[in-house]
């Protein structure tokens, strides 16, 4: 809080939007006042302000006045910081430390598995499983029951206990016989405990960082106290059944529209392709599944990845032997159905049900099974394009900046042929959850999964049940009727099957990544209003088709822009233009919109963008700053390549038009993070320990970003064609063997002004071309980015000595 010189009673003058521009960008909130500072002509301004990155832990603040002293009023401030008070948890868990793991192997190696094979059920072959494996860890790791009264401290090691035992020992000796002699010892025991604790804490760390994935890391650092902590105050007024029976809660389509629909879609022609049927999966590959999932979660089972790993040799084939006879009789276990749900709170104080979202617990082996299932239906679905070329969820090859890549690209194509882009982005509702069985079942029938493998995906789909669980409490169960699986690996390839008929007869340009569609059309100016009712026409078709299929769209947070260059947007009369409207509700016209991620406003000049992302990476540096004393740089580096340079570098390849003032801005936030790494000042240079990093300055980062994105487009066994279509080389273009024939220069696509020349497939194959032959000719992604890097290091030194 203080006198910041700038009068916030006037927001739109150069100084006040400068500053709100930084405030905001930085992440803070400015609270209100009202003028602060009284002048004697009685023109009062607002010049002192109080800052917060948190105005929920905001008790109170206000102002008076000073006139006795001062034209300046007092301000004050009351924040709430009272850390939560721990209450101690009973837990019930395995203790796997003091486990004998070589007798766990023996034992296992010597089970007789004759109840599980001789079962006529998959049913029972599952449950003769578990109380094997059950009764064995009953053996070598009972449940015990264990208090915890605080949260334990991993890093707490033999050695260290040892040490503490020391200091305390010397300070009792010190207070029994007050001599220097003895303080001298005391001190000297306390600083080497105090260096073995933050050393054990570094390797800690280091340990749990160290190929981790972001939300691993995240996760990791919720429990050392940094970032937003997922605890919270469970509300006794909250019945755990009240919140089950919410989240299983939805509007079912009437009986008579599913029959209308399902009998329209056993009456669409069939497809001219094989029938999908299931292979028997080989041991080989299921131990590779199972190696390759990381969850740990315990599911209603009480069978956990780690019990299955240790002896993972032993029941490699029975575990074969469930999943090859589900498959076979097409019946998924019924115990695999059942799922434990975690309520995560969506507000900072629920109160009601619908405060809370789904975390689904499935068992452990329910997962395997699901994998073996996606890896062959997924080759079934790709195989024979059962989806719309622009559906970019959940595909090999694809994600949400391909997809990105796409739209905006399309977008700058239209500002080149001086045109507008109307933009409507659709938000379903909780889509995931309200999938029809019936329908999702007829629509398999129709892409050719024979009867036996329709046998096995409908016992999948129905009979599941779902209890809410927070800590030892749990609710009771409650069927779940509609929808795929929550946390299913299978989940959202059947979305992406059943979604994608969404697609069929849309008139508009149209892009569909998961439940995230993206319509647009372009017209000039003058006939803006055609643009307007083919998008009108097309939400007539969604909100047609969403009511025949059972998927609710919600308009409040549907969004729609209108974006070309300055000059064109200047010209639209949005009062003259027919309203955008889903469902009898107006779809009012952003001047910027959030598009997976992505902040697009209305000219392309991503201000929207640049601050989003200045605010995402200056939270987390002050989340991290907690640790800046403490770990070492090497720590601090891992940590900002995993938590912070993915913020600065997701779609940098979309918005190659940045202005040099953005840039920059981009530039700072970088060397923010050195300065963190290395515990620099402010105003340090940074350059020296870029190198030392070998991290590239902002826009040759981003070259290199585009560049392998490129090198994936082209080299990828499964690109998306909606961007390969973009990309030809010159060799291709004439059937003459020259000496060039072999040096993959790609040819550039025509364009006539600068709008094009900034999109993605005009600069990358500019930078492309600009490569040395041997980069452009190497192997495999991997090293292509890695000899890129090392080009545009080169390239820098040589600069620098001039």
């Amino acid at each position: 809080m203080g006198d910041f010189n700038t009068d916030l009673l006037v927001p739109t003058s150069p100084r006040s939007s400068k500053l709100l521009h930084i405030v905001e960008s930085v992440g803070l909130h400015i609270l209100p006042l009202q003028a602060t500072h009284h002048n004697t002509d009685g023109n009062d301004t607002w010049l002192d302000l109080i800052l917060t990155s948190s105005p929920t832990l905001v008790s109170s603040h206000g102002q008076h006045l000073a006139s006795g002293f001062s034209h300046h009023d007092l301000i004050f401030l009351s924040y709430v910081r009272k850390p939560p008070k721990l209450l101690p948890k009973i837990l019930h868990m395995r203790c796997f430390g003091r486990m004998d793991l070589e007798e766990l192997c023996l034992d296992a190696s010597k089970l007789k598995w004759d109840s599980v094979v001789g079962a006529s059920t998959v049913d029972e072959k599952v449950s003769a499983f578990n109380d094997t494996i059950l009764k064995l860890y009953d053996v070598h790791a009972p449940v015990k029951r264990v208090k915890v009264k605080r949260p334990h401290a991993p890093w707490m090691t033999r050695g260290v206990r040892i040490a503490m035992t020391r200091s305390d020992r010397a300070f009792q000796r010190f207070r029994r016989e007050r001599s220097e002699e003895r303080w001298n010892l005391y001190k000297a025991a306390r600083n080497r405990c105090n260096q073995m604790i933050r050393n054990a804490k570094r390797r800690y760390i280091l340990d749990n960082i160290i190929s981790s994935s972001s939300a691993d890391i995240w996760k990791f650092l919720r429990t050392l106290g940094i970032g937003k902590q997922p605890h919270f105050e469970f509300q006794g007024t909250l019945g755990l059944d009240d919140i089950n029976r919410h989240l299983v809660s939805h509007t079912p389509l009437d009986h008579q529209t599913k029959c209308h629909t399902v009998d329209y879609l056993n009456g669409l022609p069939c497809l001219d392709i094989d029938p999908f049927h299931f292979s028997p999966v080989a041991s080989d590959e299921i131990k590779k599944i199972i190696l390759s999932i990381k969850s740990n979660a315990v599911g209603c089972d009480n069978i956990s990845r780690r019990m299955i790993i240790y002896i993972l040799d032993h029941i490699l084939p029975v575990i074969s032997h469930i999943i090859n006879f589900s498959l076979n009789s097409g019946v998924f276990p019924s115990l695999w159905r059942m799922a434990h749900i975690i309520p995560l709170p969506k507000t900072s104080n629920p109160t009601l049900p619908n405060h809370f979202r789904p975390i689904s617990i499935l068992p452990f082996l329910s997962k395997i099974l699901e994998a073996c299932v996606h890896r062959q239906l997924s080759l079934f679905v790709y195989k024979n394009n059962l989806l719309s070329p622009f559906q970019s969820g959940f595909r090999p090859g694809h994600s949400t900046v391909s997809a990105l890549l796409k739209v905006t690209d399309d977008i700058r194509a239209g500002m080149e042929d001086t045109k507008v882009t109307v933009l409507a982005l659709v938000d379903f509702s909780n889509a995931f959850n309200t999938i029809s069985h019936d329908i999702l079942l007829s629509i398999l029938s129709h892409s050719m999964i024979s009867s036996e493998a329709l046998d096995w995906f409908s016992t999948y789909l129905r009979g599941r049940q779902q209890s809410v669980r927070i800590g030892e409490s749990a609710s009771s169960w409650c069927d779940i009727n509609a929808g795929v699986p929550q946390g299913g690996i299978l989940s959202p390839l059947l979305f992406s099957v059943f979604i994608n008929l969404i697609t069929h007869n849309l008139q508009c340009a149209y892009h569909l990544y998961a439940d995230d569609l993206q319509l647009y059309a372009q017209a000039n100016v003058d006939c803006l209003s055609v643009a307007v009712d083919m998008v009108n026409k097309d939400l007539e078709h969604i909100k047609s088709w969403s009511d025949r299929f059972g998927l609710s769209v919600n308009p409040s947070k549907c969004q729609a822009i209108i974006l070309g260059s300055h000059r064109t947007i200047k010209k639209v009369d949005t009062t003259a233009l027919p309203a955008i409207i889903f469902n009898g509700s107006v779809l009012g016209l952003c001047s910027s919109v959030k598009d997976l991620g992505l902040n697009i406003d209305s000219t392309l000049s991503w201000h929207a963008q640049v601050t989003n992302v200045s605010q995402k990476v200056t939270g987390t540096l002050w989340a991290l700053y907690r640790l800046k004393n403490f770990l070492p740089s090497g720590n601090k580096t891992l940590l900002v390549q995993s938590l912070i340079l993915p913020l600065i570098d997701y779609c940098d390849v979309c918005y190659f038009d940045l202005n040099a003032d953005l840039l920059d801005k981009y530039d700072r936030l970088l060397n923010n993070c050195i300065r963190f790494i290395f515990n620099l000042r402010k105003y340090d240079h940074v350059s020296t320990y870029r190198s030392q990093l070998k991290w590239l300055p902002i826009r040759q980062r981003r070259s290199v970003r585009a560049l392998t994105t490129l090198y994936s487009i082209l080299m990828s066994p499964t690109p998306p064609s909606y961007l390969t279509s973009h990309f030809q080389y010159l060799c291709s273009s004439h059937d003459r063997n020259l000496r060039s024939s072999n040096n993959l220069l790609l040819k550039c696509p025509s364009h006539k002004s600068g709008f094009l020349h900034s999109s993605f497939t005009v600069q990358s194959v500019h930078l492309w071309n600009a490569l040395p032959l041997e980069i452009r000719t190497a192997d495999n992604r991997y090293a292509f980015k890695k000899k890129i890097r090392e080009h545009y290091f080169n390239k820098l030194a040589e600069s620098s000595h001039l």
